[in-house]
Parts: C-alpha cells; sequence; structure tokens
C-alpha cells in the first residue's frame, strides 16, 4: 500500500511540476479558439457586397440549417463527428511536441537543479521515480489534453446548437448526430494507444536524459543521426531513420485514425490502424520489449550516476 502511495504521489509529483505544459497549454488554446469562434460570429452582423448584392450572413443561416438537416443520416453524422474529431488533429500535434521535450528533461533536469539529492534522500526507488515519469508522459498527458478536448469538443455543439437555434432549429439534429459517448470513448483510447505506439521514443528520451551532462536535446537525437549516417556510409540504405519516421509518422496517424476513416481513409498516403486494431499488430508489442530495455537503462543509470560531477 506504501509503494502504492508513493507512486502516486510521484505521479501528482510530475503534474504540478509540469502543470503548465500537460494542463495549461491546451486549457489556453482550447480558450483561445473558443473566443474567436464567438468573436468571429459576432462580428458577422456586418453586411457583405458581392457581386453587386449586400446581404448578412445571418439571412443565410436558416437556409444552411435547413440543408444540414435534409441531409442523409450517414452525412449529417459524419459531418457532425468529424468536427468533432478535427481538434485532436492540433491538440494532439502540441500533445507530441509537449511529450518530447517532457520525456527529454525527465531525468535531466532534476539534476540540473540538484532536486535529485532531495528525492534520493527520500525512501523512493529509481524504478519508481522512472516509472513514474514514463507513466506520464504515455498516460497522464493524453488524459489531460482529453480532458480539455473532450471540453472544447463540447463547446463546439453547444456553439453549433446555438447557431441552429437561429436558424430556426431546435439543434436536435446536431447532438443525434454527434454519437457523442462513441466520439470521447475513442478520442481517449487514440490519444492514449498512439502514445503507447511511440514508447520507445519516449524511454529512448529518458534514456537519453538519464545520461546527458549538458543539452539533453543533442544526446536524444546525436546516436540517431551517427546511427544513420554510418548505415548510409557502410550498407549505403537507410533502413534505420525510415523506421523511426514511419513510427512516428504511424504514430501521428493512429492518433488521428478517427478522423482518417471517416474522411474515406483519404487522409494519409500510409496504412492506417484504427486504435483498438494496434494491440494485434507486432510492431506494438516489439516497440513496448523496446521500450522496456531502455527503460531499464534509464533506471540503472539514475541509481548508479555519481550527481556529484554536475553543476547548475
Amino acid at each position: 500500500m506504501n509503494t502504492v502511495k508513493s507512486f502516486k504521489a510521484l505521479i501528482k509529483r510530475e503534474y504540478w511540476e509540469h502543470r503548465g505544459a500537460m494542463f495549461l497549454t491546451p486549457a489556453v488554446m482550447a480558450a483561445f479558439f473558443a473566443g474567436l469562434l464567438i468573436l468571429s460570429t459576432l462580428g458577422n452582423d456586418m453586411d457583405i457586397t458581392a457581386n453587386g448584392e449586400t446581404f448578412s450572413p445571418w439571412e443565410h443561416l436558416p437556409r444552411a440549417v435547413d440543408a444540414f438537416e435534409n441531409l442523409g443520416d450517414n452525412e449529417r453524422s459524419r459531418g457532425v463527428q468529424m468536427g468533432l474529431y478535427a481538434p485532436i488533429v492540433l491538440f494532439g500535434f502540441v500533445m507530441l511536441i509537449i511529450s518530447l521535450f517532457y520525456a527529454l528533461g525527465s531525468l535531466y533536469d532534476e539534476r540540473k537543479d540538484r532536486s535529485i539529492l532531495f528525492w534520493k534522500s527520500l525512501p523512493i526507488s529509481d524504478t519508481s521515480t522512472v516509472l513514474s515519469k514514463f507513466v506520464s508522459v504515455i498516460i497522464i498527458i493524453p488524459v489531460l489534453y482529453f480532458a480539455i478536448i473532450a471540453a472544447f469538443q463540447l463547446f463546439l455543439l453547444l456553439f453549433t446548437t446555438v447557431g441552429a437555434w437561429f436558424g430556426g432549429s431546435t439543434g436536435v439534429a446536431i447532438w443525434a448526430s454527434s454519437n457523442l459517448f462513441e466520439v470521447l470513448f475513442n478520442s481517449l483510447f487514440s490519444m492514449i494507444v498512439a502514445s503507447l505506439w511511440l514508447a520507445p521514443i519516449w524511454s529512448w528520451l529518458m534514456l537519453a536524459s538519464s545520461w546527458a551532462k549538458k543539452v539533453a536535446f543533442l544526446w536524444g537525437t546525436l546516436p540517431i543521426f551517427m546511427i544513420s549516417i554510418a548505415e548510409g556510409w557502410v550498407f549505403h540504405s537507410s533502413h534505420f531513420i525510415e523506421m523511426i519516421g514511419k513510427r512516428i509518422a504511424n504514430g501521428f496517424a493512429i492518433l488521428n485514425s478517427n478522423m482518417h476513416f471517416l474522411a474515406g481513409g483519404d487522409m494519409f498516403d500510409i496504412d492506417v490502424m484504427h486504435w483498438y486494431e494496434v494491440f494485434a499488430n507486432t510492431e506494438f508489442w516489439v516497440g513496448l520489449i523496446v521500450s522496456s530495455v531502455f527503460l531499464a537503462g534509464a533506471i540503472y543509470t539514475r541509481r548508479h550516476r555519481d550527481e556529484s560531477v554536475y553543476s547548475n
């Protein structure tokens, strides 16, 4: 029980130390885009002149609402759900960038600011500490970003419902077409599974973070480029860098797989898996095995490195 409590405390520590990147960044993004939508709508009270005609966009709203409600059920559902999944493209991209820099700094920053000396004085194992950071990047960050995205998706539904009211409709068709709970469920798990798919990337960056003396970014990226250059020089091939590029591209594709399939499979030029199909993919499990090796290396390094050689 003490171990469980300690692990929960470590997770909370990660959140409070990185609350800006984990929560405030997507929250500010959501508030900005929500405000932009509202302001752009309020600004549409001006008349527009086109082809010698002057009209107000509000005059066309009833026609747009009627056109939407006269669509077939499948087309209506497809349109609404694509609109709900659309924010994941941008928010998910930011989430992956945040995850990258979080993993790079996860074990380096605590040595840089010497806080590792305090944490090592507590009865908390290196294994628990490293795993808490790994869980934060593959679970906590996606869940927090999902919470903000879910709130923004609800805002979009309310926003369009109010628009439908001004267009002379009840807005019921919007909610009926949204399949909201399925959208929320798929949004959450596509984000978590995409992060799990990228686990070898995160754990490698954590290993580099545990070893780096300065500029953790270089320690995380230079070995990859050096191996790629060596492969090209010796074997005249680029399989290694292509493998990493494919891994990252597939991770982003899994993240947006829901929208990809709603769009008819035209969003990406690569083979895309539904998030639940990932668990039947051999590469996924191989990636988790590789990730566990990197994590073991990070744990070993954190346990045995002499922190006295570092200075602020």
